[in-house]
């Protein structure tokens, strides 16, 4: 019984997440709803039926471009401070995962699971606000991207160490650069300049006194290919679609949720996430990753990619 609970314990919580999320709660508690019989009884009392007042509705259209107009007129290094800030959040996901795998009987299938199940779930209402199925597929491609950097991440952290892996993940900052200049036939000598200098500022603090090389360096190369695409794909998108931020990251993150739970049906066969629900720290742990450097992070991300092209964002964050 315990078991069974364990494993539908997440997808509980992410359902009612999923309906909160979606509904926001738009019935008013404070208006009582009268039933079939009260509003005969009202009707008979007043003679006449009862009139229904609708509800003011609310020009949700107006508050979008309002808010489209504001978000416009912030300057650009603001938004660079906010890719900035985002990537302090991401940092600490190295630490944290470390911690959640540390638990007895949690292993990375079922911290990537759980993880991305939660910030996936959170947003999936958003998903049908989609502009047109060009987009959405264009927006799957982007989270397959990711989900590889992400699976790549976890698989590497078994056997490489936290600092090792934040720094091979730096060199993304290179591989978009690189990818740009290869399919726009022009490097900017600023750009690569700065990502030179971020990588080699980050190794100096990351790599001093590191263990040697260990399969997992390999492995979390995945990383600066899969956030670096990511990044070049969603850059693309925002350009095309600007007002599409909500839907497509609500479609990445469930493109790695997917990928995530094929992973580990793949390498683990059974699906028991009960060492999770066990455990305080790995509890605080999915839900700091799930909902603050995923759901979030991911989604303010997409905004700003708006206003910041790809390899200012990747140099930014490093």
């Amino acid at each position: 019984m315990a078991k069974g609970r364990g494993r539908s314990g997440l997808v509980l919580l992410c359902v009612a997440l999923a309906v909160c999320a979606g509904t926001g709660f738009v019935s008013n508690p404070g208006t009582p709803r009268l039933t079939t019989k009260a509003k005969e009884s009202v009707a008979a009392r007043h003679d006449g039926p009862v009139e229904t007042v609708a509800p003011p509705q609310l020009d949700f259209s107006t508050k979008t471009a309002e808010l489209d107009s504001w978000l416009s007129s912030l300057p650009g290094w603001l938004w660079r401070a906010v890719i900035l800030f985002l990537t302090m959040l991401w940092a600490t996901n190295f630490a944290v995962i470390k911690d959640i795998t540390a638990q007895p009987g949690v292993n990375t299938q079922m911290y990537a699971v759980s993880r991305f199940t939660v910030a996936a779930g959170v947003l999936l209402p958003w998903i049908s606000s989609i502009s047109s199925q060009k987009v959405f597929l264009r927006a799957a491609e982007c989270g397959s991207w990711l989900a590889f950097g992400y699976i790549g991440q976890a698989i590497g952290l078994m056997t490489t160490t936290a600092s090792k892996s934040c720094f091979i993940c730096t060199l993304n900052v290179v591989f978009v650069a690189m990818i740009i200049g290869i399919t726009k036939k022009k490097f900017d000598p600023q750009t690569l300049m700065a990502a030179t200098l971020a990588v080699c500022g980050v190794g100096f603090l990351e790599l001093a006194g590191s263990q040697q090389f260990v399969i997992g360096d390999l492995i979390s190369l995945a990383q600066p290919v899969g956030f670096g695409m990511g990044y070049i794909r969603l850059e693309e998108i925002m350009q095309d679609s600007p007002k599409d931020a909500l839907p497509v990251t609500a479609v990445k993150l469930t493109m790695v949720a997917l990928a995530s739970w094929a992973y580990f049906a793949v390498t683990a066969g059974t699906v028991d996430l009960d060492p999770v629900f066990s455990s305080n720290v790995a509890m605080t742990g999915i839900l700091y990753t799930g909902l603050v450097t995923t759901a979030l992070a991911v989604l303010v991300e997409s905004v700003a990619f708006r206003f910041v092209d790809a390899a200012s964002a990747s140099a930014v964050c490093w």
